[in-house]
């Protein structure tokens, strides 16, 4: 363990001591904050047939989140819920029981825990007969309940949620800032600042303790927390960004009531960053919430509802050469061979044995976004073949395992066999335990444990935050630079999902929460973004199932009526998909994901004043939910409004900048409005983050047309006529730059390709050459 294990050049950590620490974060922090640690713990120290502690710890997290299903699922199988009630074959061993044949029995921990879990669901007879069954098995060990300390920094933290539901952000900011100070290693503060759009600078991230403090904590006695060090304090306005402003802070201006800016335009007021999209253009020329037809390739063509083919196995796709990176249940040797089942199961069955029975989906070829993309997480995600199209479909709702020389080395551990009962120490005194003679020793291991372990947390925190910004490429490149036991975990997982959506690569997207889907079955966090997904890719089966597998997990959530309503939605249902998200809003008033999704189905039944109302609840309730401005853009645009939908459409890329559909909004109303050299602008920005795309790449060529730099449009229709060869707009407009140029005769083929791709244009080439290409073309929707 002498190589670094996650890219910093610091040595692995000793075993017993991160283990400590992390068991310590785990149980003793708050809720949010003891699950991203938990996972981390069962991540480095995965359970064995004689340990289960990380398991346990782990499970009784998600229990402590409100999760019972999750915590069910790890431990079902190790607590003997199938096994018959006939004890006679086991002796006792450890945690549980032991027959001759080395047949491992129950774990009491694990059986304590599902009986836990079935008191949680009503499942009372079930969870009775579980223990009963252990208590006769086994004998009963100590079984430690995490409970969150009440310290200062949990109070800072929950005064920072009240502020932030209470509109008041700047108190929040300042109170998350002081929760951080108070405990270093609490994460939920550093994601609440993320979230709210304070995110702090990269240096400030999870920075080393003083040295003084690092070199004194032997010696030192002070109150214990939650922390094994201090950080340096710091206030909001010492840190560069930390603190924004009442005017950039986008609640409103000032009043807490975020209605502020609908109606009066003010371009130059900025906006914070957050998650999910949806909504983009029905057509290049007239933006809709539904799906983006034009220019499709044969190949994407072939994929619409009508006529969808088959989708080829996701996970059969990972690249050969990173086939040795993935866990074990995600390879495949054969890539016709379906690896995984996309739909999750059931909630677990108490009396019979679990078995995933799916349907083996396949899916389409990715979107070629990934041809320049040169991670090692693209190149394992890429499948055979490249599509030519970045595909631009709707935004509606809405690497990994990094080769190296050096390979990371994660801390291997062989625990104590008497793991329990160790003590734990003091995250501030760095009190010894019975692991070592010297008290200077373990003190020096703890704090090389410690910054290891900060080293892990401080890649994951940038990850977040790049993902919070929207930089998709620099999120997933730092998920390379984490452990190999980090990058392959739910956690990584979800955030590697999460950035290919962003990126509007929906069938990797796709196969990533598939993987998670594997990992975590029961998992409610990001499913409304999954089931987004599905939206846009025109999957009825499967987001039927998944709307129903959630429903099955909680209906008291709002994820599953989500998912539901966009079922509902697919199937052109907008009053059922209405009252779906309706209900999500009721089960989460603050859930501005499904206002915004009201917005939309209300903007498809053209009820344009109540889809205004939708949105402008949704920032109200989060203010950076860039998806609600842009559906207050496109209701302005389809009303006529181009000034106000300018605007919002600004708003929206403030929030977003990397967002190529929300850049040609922009560029659209600039150029409804003759601001042709603005439109240029951001139509060249969209390119630069959607190279691949034709429909980004017509609409700068429209405007250079519009310019008469007919010799630069030439040059960029042709290949783009190779690349799209079936969309008749192409070759109409391509004819026009011809005939422009006086090249009648190639002018006359390509007028001829695009009647014959779309007759209704006979009619507008006919009066083009008419007045030798000086008509407007005039384009179907």
């Amino acid at each position: 363990m002498a190589t670094s294990a996650s890219g910093s050049g610091s040595a692995s950590p000793s075993p017993t001591h991160l283990s400590r620490r992390l068991q310590q974060l785990s149980q003793s922090s708050t809720p949010t904050t003891a699950l991203f640690y938990a996972r981390l713990y069962h991540s480095f120290f995965p359970p064995r047939q004689e340990e289960h502690e990380s398991l346990h710890t782990l499970a009784l997290c998600f229990l402590q989140s409100g999760e019972p299903y999750s915590a069910l699922h790890l431990v079902r199988d190790s607590a003997g819920v199938d096994e018959p009630d006939d004890a006679g074959r086991y002796r006792p061993f450890a945690h549980g029981l032991t027959g001759s044949g080395g047949k491992s029995a129950p774990c009491y921990g694990c059986a304590m825990i599902v009986a836990r879990c079935c008191e949680k669901l009503g499942r009372f007879s079930e969870g009775q007969a579980v223990l009963s069954r252990a208590l006769k098995r086994c004998t009963p060990t100590n079984l430690t309940i995490p409970s969150p300390a009440s310290t200062s920094a949990s109070a800072h933290l929950l005064l920072a949620s009240l502020s932030h539901k209470g509109k008041a952000p700047e108190a929040a900011v300042d109170n998350y800032v002081r929760a951080l100070q108070d405990d270093p290693w609490l994460w939920e503060a550093f994601t609440g600042l993320c979230d709210i759009g304070a995110a702090p600078s990269l240096e400030s991230i999870f920075p080393d303790p003083p040295a003084l403090s690092r070199a004194s904590s032997a010696r030192t006695s002070r109150p214990p927390t939650l922390s094994p060090n201090p950080m340096p304090r710091s206030s909001a306005s010492e840190v560069p960004g930390l603190l924004p402003s009442r005017k950039t802070t986008a609640y409103g201006n000032g009043n807490g009531g975020g209605g502020g800016g609908f109606f009066t335009p003010d371009v130059g007021v900025g906006a914070g960053l957050k998650l999910g999209m949806m909504g983009n253009a029905s057509s290049w020329d007239t933006p809709s919430a539904m799906g983006d037809t034009t220019f499709q390739t044969t190949h994407e063509q072939s994929s619409h509802p009508t006529s969808r083919r088959p989708l080829p196995n996701l996970l059969s796709t990972f690249m050969p050469s990173a086939s040795h990176l993935l866990p074990a249940s995600l390879r495949s040797s054969n890539a016709s061979t379906p690896t995984n089942d996309l739909r999750p199961p059931k909630p677990p069955a108490m009396k019979r044995p679990r078995g995933k029975d799916g349907a083996k989906k396949t899916a389409e070829a990715p979107a070629a976004q990934l041809n320049g993309l040169n991670l090692p997480l693209a190149r394992e995600l890429r499948p055979n073949g490249h599509d030519r199209d970045l595909k631009s479909g709707p935004v509606r709702r809405s690497s990994r395992l990094k080769g190296s020389s050096t390979k990371p080395a994660p801390p291997k551990v062989t625990r104590p066999r008497n793991a329990r009962s160790r003590s734990v120490t003091s995250s501030a005194s760095g009190a010894t335990v019975d692991i070592s003679s010297s008290p200077s020793l373990d003190s020096q291991l703890q704090t090389s444990a410690d910054d290891w372990l900060r080293d892990v947390v401080r890649k994951c925190a940038r990850a977040y935050r790049y993902l919070g910004l929207y930089q998709c490429q620099e999120a997933m490149r730092e998920l390379d630079g984490l452990p190999y036991e980090v990058k392959t975990s739910a956690w990584s997982l979800d955030i590697l999902a999460r950035s290919f959506y962003e990126m509007a690569n929906y069938v990797v997207a796709r196969r990533a929460f598939a993987s998670l889907l594997e990992l975590e079955p029961y998992r409610l966090q990001s499913m409304e973004q999954y089931s987004t997904l599905l939206w846009h890719i025109s999957d009825p089966p499967a987001l039927s199932h998944l709307s129903q597998s959630l429903m099955s997990v909680n209906r008291e959530s709002p994820q599953p009526w989500i998912a539901a309503g966009n079922c509902f939605s697919l199937q052109k249902d907008h009053d059922e998909a209405m009252r779906c998200f309706r209900r999500a809003t009721q089960l989460d008033p603050g859930c501005a994901y499904a206002w915004t999704l009201c917005g939309y189905e209300a903007m498809e039944m053209e009820e344009y004043e109540r889809a205004i109302a939708f949105y402008r609840t949704a920032i109200r309730n989060d203010s950076r939910h860039y998806n609600a401005w842009y559906g207050m853009g496109l209701v302005y645009m389809k009303t006529g409004k181009t000034r106000y939908a300018e605007h919002h459409f600004r708003r929206a890329v403030d929030i977003n900048p990397t967002n190529a559909v929300l850049l040609c909004c922009v560029g659209m109303v600039l150029e409804q409005s003759d601001d042709i050299v603005q439109a240029i602008h951001f139509y060249e920005r969209a390119v630069a983050y959607a190279p691949n795309s034709p429909m980004v790449q017509f609409k700068r060529i429209r405007v250079l047309v519009a310019l008469q730099r007919f010799d630069e449009a030439i040059a960029l229709l042709e290949p783009l006529s190779r690349e799209a060869p079936d969309e008749a707009n192409i070759f109409f407009l391509l004819g026009k730059c011809y005939l422009r140029r006086d090249r009648r005769g190639e002018a006359t083929v390509a007028f001829t390709t695009a009647r014959e791709l779309q007759p209704k244009l006979e009619g507008p080439i006919k009066a083009t050459l008419e007045a030798n290409g000086e008509e407007e073309e005039e384009e179907e929707d």
